[in-house]
């Protein structure tokens, strides 16, 4: 990653969110969650699925990942091709939420929408949804693991709290072997701060 603001940065919803709409007579619940992988976003659609079990259609859609990382699908569940599943994606881009994934479950009211109808319905109902939730800022991050002798253990805590990365795991022997998550845009300044401060002294793993 090059550390520029659309690659290193994202927004993310803060917990699960629902609202309802009524569409000429046609119900329409929208769901959204945090999914920070495939399978969370697999998890998440199944259990919607089996809540609404008995809805005519349960369309979704999902984006997780950042920049040239980012993988995302869409489901139209029964629906004509392209009214539901995209237009949900649509309503995701337009609010650059990432790692989400959003169900809109249909009750059929009797009153056929038409194609351009649907697409308003499950697009509006995925964009409202999102809009009416808390979204928070956060950043990619990647790992990296080193060792170092115990003479440089307060610096490297100081180095790590300045860089606010995050201690995952730190083992104590006869070296002291860290393994620190770290802001992507700023991963290669931490090391070379981690290699002057220990005079070079630092094996990375």
């Amino acid at each position: 990653m090059s550390g520029k603001p659309n690659e290193d940065q994202y927004l993310q919803l803060k917990k699960r969110y629902r609202l309802e709409d009524k569409i000429k007579g046609s119900r329409f619940i929208g769901t959204a969650a945090p999914a920070e992988t495939i399978e969370e976003a697999a998890k998440f659609i199944d259990e919607i699925k089996k809540e609404f079990h008995d809805a005519t259609h349960n369309c979704w859609a999902w984006k997780v990942g950042i920049g040239k990382n980012q993988k995302y699908r869409y489901n139209d569940n029964g629906e004509p091709s392209g009214t539901a599943g995209q237009p949900i994606l649509k309503a995701i881009d337009s609010t650059r939420i990432s790692n989400v994934c959003v169900v809109v479950t249909r009750y059929f009211g009797g009153v056929k929408l038409g194609t351009g109808g649907l697409m308003r319905a499950y697009g509006q109902t995925a964009q409202s949804l999102l809009r009416s939730g808390t979204a928070v800022k956060k950043f990619a991050v990647k790992s990296v693991a080193f060792k170092i002798g115990f003479d440089f253990v307060n610096v490297i805590h100081l180095i790590i709290k300045n860089f606010s990365a995050e201690t995952e795991d730190s083992h104590y022997g006869e070296q002291i072997t860290f393994k620190v998550n770290v802001r992507a845009s700023k991963l290669t300044n931490f090391k070379n701060k981690l290699v002057e401060a220990t005079n070079g002294q630092i094996e990375f793993e």
